[in-house]
C-alpha cells in the first residue's frame, strides 16, 4: 500500500480555498445559467401580460350578452329599406319634412357617398341652411328624437349680416339605417 501525503490546509487557508470556490462557481453558473434567466424573465412578464388579456376577454365574453342585445335593441330603431330604392331620396325628403316642420330654410343639401360598415348603412348630407336659432333649436331637437337614425357630426353657425335675428350656417348630417327584402 502507497502512503499518500498528509496535505495540511490552515483554517486561513481553508477559508481562501472555500471562497475562491464559491467565486469559481457562481462565475460558472453566472455564465451558464445568466442567458436562461433572462428568457425566464422575458417569459414570466410575457405570461403575466397573456394572463391579463386573457382575463380581459373573459369579461368581455361575459358581457357579450348584454352588448348582444344592446344592439338588437338599437338596430330595431333603424328604418330598414328595400335593397332597391334610393335612399338618398327618401333621406333628403325627410330632412327637408323636418326643417320646414321647424322653419329651418335648407339652402342646399348636398348627399356624400353611401357607406356601408358591417350590416350597417350610413349617409351623410351636407346642408347649408337659414332660420333663426329657435328653429335650429327645434329642428336639432326632432333629429335627435329620431333615435340613432340621425347624427350632427358637424356644425357652423354665424348671425346673418343684412337680417337681425337670422343664423346661417352649415351642417353635416350621417344618417344610419339597414338594408333588407320587403
Amino acid at each position: 500500500m502507497i502512503n499518500a501525503p498528509k496535505i495540511n490546509i490552515s483554517t486561513r487557508e481553508g477559508v481562501l480555498l472555500l471562497a475562491t470556490f464559491t467565486i469559481l462557481l457562481t462565475g460558472i453558473m453566472y455564465w451558464v445559467g445568466g442567458p436562461k434567466i433572462a428568457v425566464q424573465r422575458r417569459l414570466g412578464a410575457e405570461k403575466e401580460r397573456l394572463q391579463r388579456q386573457i382575463e380581459f376577454h373573459q369579461r368581455l365574453l361575459v358581457e357579450q350578452e348584454n352588448w348582444t342585445e344592446r344592439l338588437t335593441e338599437l338596430q330595431a330603431q333603424m328604418p330598414v329599406y328595400d335593397e332597391r330604392v334610393s335612399v338618398t331620396a327618401e333621406l333628403l325628403k325627410e330632412i327637408k319634412r323636418i326643417a320646414d316642420e321647424h322653419r329651418l330654410d335648407l339652402v342646399r343639401t348636398q348627399p356624400y357617398r353611401e357607406e356601408q360598415i358591417g350590416t350597417l348603412f350610413d349617409l351623410g348630407i351636407s346642408c347649408n341652411w337659414e332660420g333663426t336659432l329657435e328653429s335650429l333649436v327645434k329642428f336639432l331637437f326632432a333629429l335627435q328624437s329620431q333615435g340613432i337614425r340621425y347624427d350632427v357630426r358637424q356644425l357652423n353657425a354665424q348671425p346673418d349680416a343684412q337680417r337681425e335675428g337670422i343664423l346661417r350656417g352649415s351642417m353635416i348630417i350621417d344618417c344610419a339605417y339597414r338594408r333588407g327584402k320587403n
